[in-house]
């Protein structure tokens, strides 16, 4: 037996903002500083991690020709924690609709603290002497993801800056020359031309690492804002579609209510005096226009729940008998018409949503169940409760739907092979208007079935909670 669980998405296209065209958007800009503060605890672990070593395993460390640290790892992580407990402080101020330049600025904030720290290690570790500098590049590399070119430039500029400073600095001797490595050649230390060339690379491979990362990143922002506008315009031109769809179809329901309104005017005046031959043309004629009757009324539904927002009152109470009640009372002329055994089980219930709209969904899923029944068959509507939901089950055993059909059940004009032999005048459109209302409602509902023997809808409907009485 073969199941789909259909959980839809009231979310729509997301249309970004003039401000939020060059680079990423503020709530992924904020979602990515809250990233930062994350990544920066594994940096203070690291820290720490390189503090204890030196400590615990000095001797090795010598071995492999490093000065074992002592108390700046300490030191470094300390003041990281410090100031990565003040970020997530001012993160935490802001919310998911906060304006882009607060959240550029929380950004910038972290990248100079952060620049000005990666300095400080470079020069304990070896500016010159070690391939630590390359450490602005992580920093460089996120700029140009997260900014416009320009801006990430000037992160650029500013760690040049910086480690142009820490070179001078040393080569003045302001800020005496410091190293991890033991074995470090002390001709390297006083050759200031190797300190100037060592620099000077480290800084062209960081202009050349931006110019390749910016360029890549604005051409993908670009091509992701070509994608938002086309998809934005095909929206748009579906939406117009469908207007016009609805303007039709809308223009076809009294044309065929007057057919079906002169078919009675001939069956009750004048039916006696018609020929055998021209009956069965009007017989005809009448089962068209109930067929196509039936699709314009399920196009207009359709049309109408898919323009439907969010539904503000789907909190209101709803009695889930009545419900059933209203779907049973309608259906009753196609229960009798197809001799089904209609067996209804549902105990009192009080469910949150739209009266309207539970009664639309659930007479589509008891007249599809009696569609596809056998003759004199049997459908069963039970419900069953736990803590939140009502699961309301409606049961069949008839023709069924393969396990390959069943995430395309509800798409709109879809039906298997099956059922377009099973019953020719079906629209393919009910199952489509149950989904848009189940999205509506903001409920899930469950299918199981087995070709030739039956299938199960199940919807899971929130239920009221009962207000809670203190003792007195």
């Amino acid at each position: 037996m073969g199941t789909f669980e259909l959980i839809p998405s009231r979310e729509g296209p997301v249309v970004r903002e003039p401000s939020e065209q060059e680079g990423l958007g503020s709530a992924v800009l904020l979602h990515n500083a809250r990233w930062f503060t994350k990544v920066r605890w594994i940096v203070v672990s690291v820290f720490l991690a390189m503090g204890l070593a030196g400590h615990l395993i000095p001797g090795m460390m010598r071995n492999l020709g490093v000065v074992p640290p002592t108390r700046w790892p300490f030191i470094l992580a300390g003041v990281i924690a410090l100031a990565n407990v003040l970020f997530r402080a001012l993160v935490r101020r802001l919310k998911e609709d906060a304006p882009r330049r607060a959240v550029e600025v929380n950004i910038w904030l972290q990248i100079v603290v952060d620049m000005l720290l990666v300095t400080i290690l470079v020069h304990i570790v070896g500016s010159t002497t070690t391939f630590i500098p390359f450490t602005y590049l992580f920093h460089i590399v996120l700029a140009c993801i997260f900014f416009q070119p320009r801006h990430s430039l000037a992160v650029t500029f500013l760690a040049a800056g910086l480690y142009f400073l820490l070179v001078v600095l040393e080569l003045s001797g302001i800020w005496p020359v410091s190293g991890i490595l033991a074995d470090t050649p002390r001709a390297h230390l006083q050759d200031k031309t190797l300190f100037v060339v060592f620099a000077g690379s480290a800084v062209l491979v960081w202009f050349g690492v931006w110019y390749l990362v910016s360029t890549l990143s604005e051409a993908v922002r670009k091509r992701d804002q070509q994608l938002d506008a086309a998809n934005e315009r095909l929206i748009q031109a579906d939406r117009e579609k469908n207007r016009q769809v609805l303007r039709t179809t809308h223009g076809l329901k009294a044309p065929f209510s007057g057919i079906e309104s002169n078919i009675q005017v001939l069956r009750f005046q004048y039916w006696d005096e018609i020929p055998e031959s021209v009956r069965t043309i009007i017989n005809r004629i009448e089962v068209r226009a109930q067929t196509l009757s039936e699709r314009i009324k399920q196009i207009l539904v359709l049309g109408d729940l898919k323009s439907q927002p969010t539904r503000e009152d789907r909190s209101v109470p709803v009695d889930l008998q009545s419900v059933i009640h209203a779907v049973v009372e309608d259906l009753a002329e196609k229960t009798k018409d197809r001799r089904i055994a209609l067996d209804v089980r549902i105990s009192p219930a009080t469910v949150l949503g739209n009266m309207e709209e539970l009664i639309i969904l659930f007479s589509n899923l008891v007249a599809n169940a009696i569609f596809y029944s056998h003759e004199g068959g049997r459908v069963e509507v039970s419900a069953r409760q736990d803590a939140d939901d009502v699961h309301v089950s409606v049961s069949d055993h008839g023709i069924g739907i393969r396990d390959e059909a069943l995430p395309h059940i509800f798409d709109e004009y879809f039906r298997t092979e099956e059922a377009a032999r099973f019953n020719k005048l079906s629209t393919g459109l009910g199952l489509a208007i149950v989904k848009e209302t189940v999205r509506n409602l903001g409920l899930r509902i469950k299918v199981a079935s087995e070709l030739g023997k039956g299938t199960t809808f199940e919807v899971r409907v929130p239920k009221r909670k009962e207000p809670v009485h203190g003792g007195g």
